[in-house]
């Protein structure tokens, strides 16, 4: 790697955080679908019990709750909806005039072992859900078999996960004016029992775009993008499914759109190649589907090697012992070897769509053209075809701070994944430390320990990085050496320098980020009236007059204060107080001095017990 270096002014900038999000949750592709109604929409983060019957009995539904989207279209009931996306991006509830669609997460007790620290819950929301999941085919062997990066997050498998862990957001959208709602996750490896053994990592983002398009129409863009060594060579798009209680049976459409009830029991029913069908699927309560429909609208053609659904109820849902209430509906894409590895990505699109019997659903699919819209591509763009973002870094009690560099002059990221691209988060853990890293694992080997307590991307780069803060001050015209061993002359303002060095720890690049500040000489004039005496550390200052005080610092800077004091009665006190202590040497105007020795940065004024700062050096 070569060394480059980058001056900027110093100077911080209040970043426009709508801009930044919507920049860092931007995707690839847009579909041509006009908006057909956004009258009845609405989103909100606010959290309200949807009311669904969830048999979980350790942890309430806010703990999964992260955004809702609905839609209520006053003229036709049956294409009204709301949605709920959890912290991962999975959609854990997805209601309409059919009740709730998605399965109440029963988990048979035969599954469960006392080690669990989720009890009997040990899938909240994480499973039996609306998600991307994806595979790599080589590590997914025996005795293991147990490689899958979920978008909804972690199983509660090991003794000390007592709290559900979600695939962590690190960035996030809303956009009012195009009615849609995009997270980013780091999908997480689901069985967190076998990671103990094998060590398996992740290394996907998992982007996901919600639309409401109206007229019961909900659109959902997804793209992931590995950054991590393994090659998926399985991936669901998506993972998912329907209660049968209230989606009781399946149907598939054909190329004439004409449509089946198609019932199965799942691992036991066909597989189906998705060119055999029409592009779309439905479920209803009523075996001929004339009762309210949910349907999905997906591709037919694929650029991976194949593409094929599976679908049917989990089990015998009518047996005494199977409370999953759960049809199964699992859509999957075989990528070619390296065609979803390191460095690439892949984009699809899907619509789900309400109505109030199946030829409604199957007519607004055809005349919306929704099946041509549909997404599946292997694209990974290019570095000159995303978007750049530049970032000031600053450092308080451990914290790193970023914001928008509006001046073009600060650290480069690029705000989308491009080929053999790194992503660069700012982690933070339960103490509020900050660290800035291409390692999602920077805390932890086992990311749901309770290390990690939020993690954001700030964009892509070049290399894998950690990046460092440092702050240093100097005194007005001093040369400054930085650690890539550039040296800048006569420094008289504040200023950041990027020095980027060579991989020196664990492959990573190291970023140091300096910002020196400079104290001025003389930093302030200042009239101080006050009845009374004034004592400094033992000195008294009795007599009016106009004084100056030098204030040197550890930097051998002087730093000098010229004081005009006027003293009108000797009946309250001016104490300075021990706060910020430096070396202090007063005189007065003849230049005789009077006073030398540590004292303080700051002056408090004491008058009828009340306490006024009257001078604040910085």
């Amino acid at each position: 790697m070569k060394i480059f270096v980058l001056l900027l002014s110093f100077i911080a900038f209040q970043s426009n955080s709508q801009d930044l999000d919507y920049l860092l949750t931007r995707m690839p592709f847009n579909s041509n679908i006009s908006l057909l109604d956004s009258n009845g929409f609405n989103f909100t983060k606010n959290y309200t019990s949807s009311g669904s019957s969830w048999l979980i009995d350790s942890f309430p539904e806010n703990v999964v709750f992260k955004a809702e989207m609905s839609y209520e279209n006053f003229n036709n009931p049956s294409q009204s909806y709301k949605v709920r996306i959890g912290k991962g991006g999975q959609i854990y509830s997805l209601t309409s005039m059919f009740g709730e669609s998605v399965p109440p997460q029963w988990v048979n007790p035969n599954w469960i072992d006392t080690s669990f620290g989720g009890g009997n819950s040990f899938s909240p929301w994480v499973d039996e859900v609306w998600q991307m999941v994806c595979v790599d085919g080589d590590l997914n062997s025996p005795p293991d078999s147990m490689y899958f990066i979920h978008q909804a997050g972690v199983y509660l498998k090991t003794p000390l996960q007592t709290q559900p862990f979600y695939s962590p957001q690190v960035a996030e959208y809303y956009d009012s004016l195009n009615y849609s709602y995009t997270t980013v996750n780091w999908g997480q490896q689901a069985h967190t029992n076998s990671i103990l053994n094998t060590g398996f990592t992740s290394g996907l983002l998992y982007y996901t775009k919600y639309t409401n398009i109206g007229l019961g129409v909900l659109q959902v863009d997804n793209m992931i993008y590995n950054f991590g060594d393994d090659n998926i060579s399985f991936l669901n798009m998506p993972w998912g499914g329907v209660r049968n209680s209230s989606l009781e049976h399946f149907f598939i459409s054909t190329p004439t759109n004409s449509y089946s009830n198609s019932p199965a029991i799942y691992g036991q029913g066909p597989i189906v190649q998705t060119s055999s069908t029409g592009g779309w699927v439905a479920w209803s309560d009523d075996s001929l589907g004339g009762s309210q429909v949910l349907a999905m609208a997906h591709p037919i053609t694929t650029n991976t090697n194949n593409s094929v659904f599976r679908y049917g109820d989990a089990g015998n849902l009518t047996a005494a012992w199977n409370n999953r209430d759960y049809h199964v509906f699992e859509m999957i894409r075989f990528p070619s070897l390296g065609q979803l590895g390191f460095g690439r990505s892949m984009s699809f699109r899907y619509f789900y769509v309400l109505g109030s019997d199946i030829d409604s659903a199957s007519n607004t699919i055809i005349n919306n053209n929704l099946i041509l819209e549909s997404l599946d591509t292997a694209y990974t763009s290019n570095i000159n075809n995303v978007d750049t973002i530049r970032y000031h870094f600053t450092k308080e009690m451990g914290r790193i701070e970023s914001s928008i560099d509006t001046l073009y002059s600060g650290l480069l990221l690029h705000s989308s994944p491009y080929s053999d691209s790194y992503p660069l988060f700012n982690i933070s853990d339960i103490d509020s430390n900050s660290f800035i890293s291409s390692n999602p694992y920077y805390l932890s080997n086992k990311p749901w320990d309770g290390f990690l307590e939020s993690i954001h991307l700030l964009g892509f780069l070049d290399s894998p990085c950690n990046l460092f803060v440092v702050h240093d001050t100097i005194c007005s015209e001093t040369d400054y050496s930085f650690p890539d061993g550039v040296i800048v002359s006569g420094i008289t303002s504040n200023m950041s320098h990027v020095s980027s060095l060579n991989s020196v720890v664990n492959g990573y690049d190291s970023i140091i980020y300096t910002n020196v500040i400079v104290n001025q000489n003389v930093l302030i004039y200042d009239t101080l009236s006050a009845n009374s005496l004034v004592i400094w550390n033992g000195l008294s200052l009795d007599t009016s007059g106009d004084y100056s005080i030098v204030l040197t610092s550890s930097s051998g800077c002087d730093s000098i204060i010229y004081l005009h004091l006027t003293i009108t009665a000797n009946t309250n006190i001016l104490d300075v107080s021990d706060n910020q202590k430096k070396i202090l040497k007063v005189t007065n105007m003849l230049g005789q001095e009077i006073y030398y020795g540590r004292s303080s940065l700051l002056f408090y004024i004491y008058d009828d017990g009340t306490v006024e700062k009257r001078i604040i050096i910085e």
